[in-house]
């Protein structure tokens, strides 16, 4: 039986090389680009498209799917704590994932995240986005530093591609909360209409 993978692409350099080793290690892995317009531009996406073209080049069952995601950011940016934007973005990007594996028959979710390379990654937060999932959530590059990332990165063509320019998260605190819990994730969140911002996700399949 196919295990089949739903995994978060961004234009960075960790989430290409994350979907390439769920590949080979034999996934089915299905890309979900999430479109955060207008909190950053048309190169981001011009960059995924590019990363999906290579990854291709050597895993070509790969599937695309892109979601919109930035009336999603506008909610979090207005209704709730800066310095908790980017663990509650996280969190309704797991959503997304998730709805998206449940609509194409996926096992699980997939990140490049890997611990402690960015605040919103440590070890408190990674356990706080995780909490309320039910699904399995991989993270291939957990353990890797950041050297170790790049050097599979420019082995598989996808580092050349990940360091050109593009408009980063413009929703991004200066300072971020490196610790959380429970408590303060779900009040946040009750500032959102969860279920409301999922079903207005449109997820779209990019052939070619």
């Amino acid at each position: 039986m196919d295990y089949k993978v739903v995994v978060l692409i961004s234009g960075g350099i960790d989430s290409p090389v994350a979907a390439h080793l769920l590949a080979e290690k034999g996934a089915e892995v299905s890309l979900l680009s999430l479109d955060n317009r207008p909190f950053t531009d048309e190169s981001t996406l011009n960059i995924v498209d590019q990363l999906v073209e290579k990854l291709k080049e050597r895993h070509e069952d790969i599937s695309y799917h892109r979601g919109t995601f930035g009336h999603v950011q506008k909610h979090i940016a207005s209704e709730c704590d800066e310095h908790m934007r980017c663990l509650l973005c996280r969190r309704m990007m797991y959503r997304a994932a998730s709805t998206l594996a449940e609509k194409i028959g996926a096992d699980a979710i997939g990140t490049g995240e890997s611990l402690g390379q960015v605040a919103s990654q440590t070890l408190s937060n990674l356990e706080s986005i995780d909490k309320d999932f039910e699904i399995t959530i991989h993270r291939p590059l957990i353990g890797m530093d950041k050297n170790e990332v790049i050097e599979i990165g420019k082995k598989i063509g996808t580092y050349e591609i990940s360091i050109q320019p593009s408009i980063c998260c413009m929703l991004t605190p200066e300072e971020p909360r490196i610790r959380s819990d429970d408590f303060e994730i779900r009040n946040e969140e009750k500032r959102l209409d969860i279920s409301d911002l999922m079903d207005q996700i449109e997820f779209k399949k990019i052939e070619g």
